[in-house]
């Protein structure tokens, strides 16, 4: 495993910051432009008068919400949708194609298989995704994190360090995903929604750098 790491942009956003399910305290994840499907989760667009800048023109900070989603055949976008959260929930980085499946409880107390997703969301927002989506039992990025546990390593550290590192570059795929279809239509990316993504970044480098990555 190479220990050449880029740990992104400087820019201050707080995600996965030690919020704990049990108290009810914040997690905190992002926006773009087609359908979400269950396979590959391009961005989509926030609805217009959303609310995303202040009358002060200081943009308003997204958090990073890890869920539980169904694969149920729905498209995240269509579920957003259902659920009410489209003026709130901004973009999401599906994280299936990092080993973590799971079995999930849908509102009839039914077993469905589900994979981890992390949204972003405007703060205002938070409390409707969980009680949409519910809490996770964990905490994001902890070392009780499935996604951390089914790294195909055997020791703690170098399963934090795979994910890490697997975290990073989807996560940078996705932003340059973004920023290119922001240049095809002509139209600038949100500051909010970048600096969502220089964060998440940031995090996730600080994090590989504390494990002696660079």
């Amino acid at each position: 495993m190479s220990r050449l790491f880029s740990p992104g942009s400087s820019r201050e956003t707080d995600l996965f910051g030690g919020p704990d399910p049990n108290r009810r305290s914040m997690h905190e994840s992002a926006k773009g432009a087609k359908p979400l499907t269950v396979k590959e989760q391009p961005a989509f667009s926030a609805p217009p008068g959303s609310g995303l800048f202040a009358k002060d023109s200081i943009p308003i900070r997204l958090h990073t919400v890890r869920i539980w989603f169904p694969r149920n055949g729905v498209q995240l976008m269509e579920d957003i949708k259902r659920k009410g959260l489209e003026d709130v929930v901004l973009d999401a980085i599906a994280l299936h194609d990092i080993g973590v499946q799971h079995q999930a409880r849908d509102g009839h107390d039914n077993m469905k298989d589900a994979y981890l997703l992390d949204l972003a969301v405007l703060e205002t927002g938070i409390s409707r995704v969980w009680g949409k989506y519910g809490i996770p039992e964990f905490i994001p990025l902890s070392s009780d994190d499935p996604i951390i546990l089914q790294q195909p390593v055997e020791d703690l550290d170098s399963k934090k360090a795979l994910c890490y590192q697997r975290l990073h570059s989807k996560c940078l795929r996705e932003y340059e995903k973004r920023q290119q279809l922001a240049e095809a239509l002509g139209y600038v990316m949100q500051g909010n929604l970048r600096d969502w993504y220089d964060g998440y970044l940031q995090d996730i480098g600080g994090r590989l750098k504390k494990l002696g990555y660079r």
